[in-house]
């Protein structure tokens, strides 16, 4: 009983209980290649590539579930009613050289034109992305997230400051239809 109580259990058994880190993911934004800039329209290459590199946090994707209540007599009965995906949340380091901003207002772009003033469709806005948790190596991924119907809802940035030399950073909110974790191979 005595090696349940501390950690010697965990310590004898690596292969079971090595720690997922929080640091070893990646998130994947697909359909970016035809990408073109919100301010003169050019074409932005490897997008993809300078998204997935910039990426410093993401959140989970979960769900929330309605509460169907059945009230008889002097009881309720509760049964699962329909699901909400929660919004997603990035943060993304803005690199000057992989032009990260205009990455992500371009693919803004695509769900409202600001200079025209309209809507886009959702063929076009809306990507899959996914979300990749490696070993500690990056040598094999143990879970994996696919992010159905992605679009950018909201870009913010922290303000200019002379007094801070600090990174810039861009805070992305992202809407999602469904997302599904699978264990991968």
């Amino acid at each position: 009983m005595a090696d349940r109580i501390g950690a010697y259990h965990l310590a004898n058994n690596p292969k079971i209980y090595e720690p997922a880190r929080t640091n070893t993911f990646r998130f994947v934004v697909t359909g970016l290649d035809n990408l073109r800039r919100a301010d003169n329209g050019e074409r932005i290459v490897n997008a993809q590539e300078y998204l997935e590199f910039s990426v410093d946090k993401s959140s989970v994707p979960n769900f929330t579930q309605e509460v169907i209540s059945v009230k008889l007599g002097n009881s309720t009965m509760k049964a699962a009613g329909m699901p909400e995906f929660s919004d997603g949340t990035l943060t993304i380091n803005d690199y000057i050289g992989a032009e990260t901003k205009a990455i992500l207002k371009a693919w803004q772009n695509l769900s409202y034109n600001v200079r025209e003033q309209a809507v886009g469709l959702m063929g076009e806005y809306k990507k899959d992305c996914w979300l990749l948790e490696y070993t500690p190596g990056f040598d094999k991924i143990i879970n994996q997230y696919v992010l159905h119907g992605c679009w950018i809802s909201g870009l913010s940035e922290g303000d200019y400051d002379t007094n801070d030399g600090g990174k810039r950073q861009i805070n992305v909110t992202i809407q999602y239809d469904w997302a599904e974790m699978s264990k991968a191979d």
